[in-house]
């Protein structure tokens, strides 16, 4: 867990899609003190105390940002997942992921032409991102989906780093509790069958 409060954040804000939730879920901790302060961003129901023509006045935390219908689905989605996480264990995800990400590092590194991004096994999080020498990574995906394997392909939110690096764009595999190494041999099978059509 993360102690907000040993830490001294000001905000901490986190996506429930990343943990397994649905999209359009999220977390959001602010300071009392720095909320209280805030004007809500958005209007609507529940929000609001009273509403006159001289001014209005907003209702406590935390209802003073809850504008209009909540995406109730969502939020119950990602207490699911919450609740699914809790079960695994973090220990044990983070167990997973580790020996997922460096049997996937290892295999990806032995492919002749393969350049790997970013730091050693050790330190990634589930996440390898790479280029293969003559084949965009838009065409490397193309030819991973119909072998049934999902890559991100392109500036993944980072152009400055692409240009930085020299590289069109990457492509970017992610490994969770749910990838087994047969995925990812699939994965290896999918670039070297890229490398034959791109010869």
């Amino acid at each position: 867990g993360v102690d907000v409060r040993a830490l001294g954040c000001d905000f901490y804000a986190f996506s429930g899609h990343k943990m397994l939730g649905p999209t359009g879920a999220g977390i959001l901790y602010g300071r009392r003190e720095l909320l209280e302060q805030m004007d809500p961003f958005m209007g609507g129901g529940d929000m609001i105390k009273t509403v006159r023509v001289e001014g209005t006045t907003y209702h406590d935390l935390p209802w003073k940002f809850e504008a209009g219908t909540q995406a109730i689905g969502e939020v119950i989605g990602l207490g699911a997942a919450v609740d699914y996480i809790d079960e695994l264990g973090m220990e044990n995800i983070r167990e997973h992921e580790t020996e997922i990400t460096e049997y996937a590092y290892e295999a990806l590194s032995e492919i002749e032409g393969l350049t790997v991004y970013g730091p050693p096994p050790s330190r990634r999080a589930g996440v390898i991102s790479f280029a293969l020498d003559g084949i965009h990574p838009h065409d490397l995906a193309t030819i991973a989906d119909r072998d049934q394997v999902c890559l991100r392909a392109g500036h993944h939110c980072a152009m400055p780093l692409m240009t930085r690096l020299g590289v069109p764009a990457t492509a970017r595999a992610s490994f969770y509790v749910y990838t087994q190494k047969d995925e990812v041999d699939r994965l290896v099978g999918s670039i070297r069958e890229a490398q034959r059509i791109f010869k």
